[in-house]
């Protein structure tokens, strides 16, 4: 399954020839707006000789990868509310807006436990640190994608949430024992596999408590064979993880490499960066029998059981009303407000400092700012930059009314981090020394608090969305109840 990726030129000449040509089974979609996008799929599905799977990272909804389709809060957002029928209504709709533009197979849910804070690349991609948590709500997507008529797909397996390294830059290495796997990060796998969860995802990460020869997961027979197929009894699709990334590149020629996920038991090369090489390799291995036609066939017939189970024919068509989704966005930013410490503003007057670490262009903090003002607290507002940190420190000190400090943090693939640099560390220390109201507030990981008990009011949301930010505003202003509860240990 290669790439269909709208975002720099026109995908389509290479689809058609990788589907005419090649016979590829499907494509990972990166880019585009919807009409685009439906456009293309209905096309590339009118030539192929059997239907195509389309998948698409939707983990927050198909708007994280498609313009003009519904982008959700971080999976984090739904851990700290812990509702079940919420997320099962979350992942129906997704579902229905993959359906919208022929998308089929959604790369979601992230079931990864995240017990690693240093985590730059799960973190509030997961429901949380807590097994039985990540299980019940993982479960729930499934089951709401599934009923809504896509494929869901857990991942990444046997779980990524330990380690402090981006599998998109280098490969991670988990320290955990075999006995730890079993006891926390295989449980919500096990729960989405009695779900009937239609695929899994292997993680581009080496575990050596089950393999000890120290490989990704996407390539190990004793990860994939025996652990996911023959000990749990997974029957449904395995998928790798993308081979766009560092972590499996970093073992050579993706052409020496794809065909080891093969022979480990994966049934599915995804995104890979020379699709026909690949597909000519693992022609020619067949053909000198150094690769099983026994497990070509296997795969062969589950793809085929899957396709003709979801791809053929039409599912029963739920309807949903035109501000369903945008309705589901703010419940879900307004539930999951968690406030730590302390309560609503006292003051009428405060100054507000930004700590931007996602690299935005646009000024990230607007939508909040403009909520206290609307409120009628008078209110400054100013960035903090290396150059700036030690001024605006030493001004916090003296401020009247106020000091009102906004994190930003985010999760994203090949930046390697989510904590805060050290000068931004220092100014919060600063400003905890100060004499006056003092209020943090993190959009984003959680984990970004830590350290800094001492202010007065801690709130946390997990996402920079305009509606996540306008529900903190309500709750320091006292308009909106805190319903969140912390879905990790600081």
């Amino acid at each position: 399954m290669p790439r269909l990726d709208f975002r720099n030129s026109d995908p389509l000449p290479l689809a058609k020839e990788l589907v005419e040509k090649f016979h590829v089974g499907g494509f990972i979609v990166f880019g585009g707006e919807l009409k685009q996008v439906r456009e293309a799929i209905k096309l590339l599905q009118s030539i192929s000789i059997t239907p195509l799977f389309f998948a698409c990272d939707a983990e927050r909804g198909v708007g994280q990868i498609v313009s003009g389709a519904t982008r959700f809060p971080f999976t984090m957002s739904l851990g700290a509310i812990g509702d079940e029928e919420l997320v099962y209504r979350q992942a129906e709709y997704i579902s229905h807006e993959m359906k919208q533009c022929g998308l089929n197979l959604v790369l979601a849910p992230v079931v990864d436990v995240n017990t690693n804070p240093e985590n730059p690349i799960i973190n509030i991609r997961s429901y949380g640190d807590d097994p039985q948590l990540v299980s019940r709500l993982g479960s729930a997507f499934v089951r709401g994608c599934q009923d809504g008529g896509t494929l869901a797909c857990a991942k990444h397996f046997p779980g990524h949430g330990s380690v402090a390294i981006d599998s998109h830059i280098t490969l991670p290495h988990s320290v955990q024992s075999r006995e730890d796997f079993f006891n926390r990060d295989l449980i919500p796998f096990k729960d989405t596999i009695k779900a009937e969860v239609a695929s899994i995802m292997a993680a581009h990460l080496a575990v050596s408590g089950i393999d000890s020869a120290g490989v990704p997961a996407t390539i190990s027979s004793r990860i994939v064979e025996e652990l996911l197929i023959r000990d749990l009894g997974f029957k449904g699709l395995i998928l790798t993880d993308s081979f766009f990334m560092g972590a499996i590149a970093e073992l050579g020629d993706e052409k020496d490499v794809a065909p080891l996920s093969i022979l480990s038991g994966c049934d599915i090369v995804l995104d890979p960066k020379d699709p026909v090489g690949v597909i000519k390799r693992l022609n020619a291995m067949v053909g000198k029998g150094r690769l099983s036609q026994l497990l070509i066939d296997r795969s062969v017939k589950k793809l085929v059981e899957a396709k003709e189970k979801w791809l053929y024919g039409s599912s029963c068509e739920k309807s949903f009303d035109e501000d369903y989704g945008k309705n589901l966005v703010e419940e879900i930013a307004q539930r999951s407000v968690c406030l730590l410490k302390g309560g609503k503003l006292s003051s009428n007057k405060a100054t507000v400092y930004v700590l931007d670490v996602t690299g935005d262009e646009t000024d990230i903090s607007s939508s909040f700012f403009e909520a206290l003002t609307n409120a009628e607290i008078s209110c400054g507002k100013y960035s903090i930059v290396p150059s700036n940190s030690k001024q605006f420190a030493s001004r916090s000190e003296s401020s009247k009314g106020a000091v009102i400090c906004v994190v930003y943090t985010s999760v994203a693939a090949w930046k390697g981090h989510t904590n805060l640099p050290g000068i931004f560390k220092e100014f919060l220390t600063k400003v905890v020394e100060s004499n006056c109201e003092k209020i943090f507030i993190s959009f984003g990981s959680p984990y970004a608090v830590r350290g800094f008990e001492k202010f007065d009011t801690i709130l946390c949301a997990f996402d920079s969305l305009e509606v996540c930010q306008k529900s903190v505003a309500d709750v320091l202003l006292g308009r909106l109840e805190a319903q969140g509860r912390l879905p990790v240990t600081l």
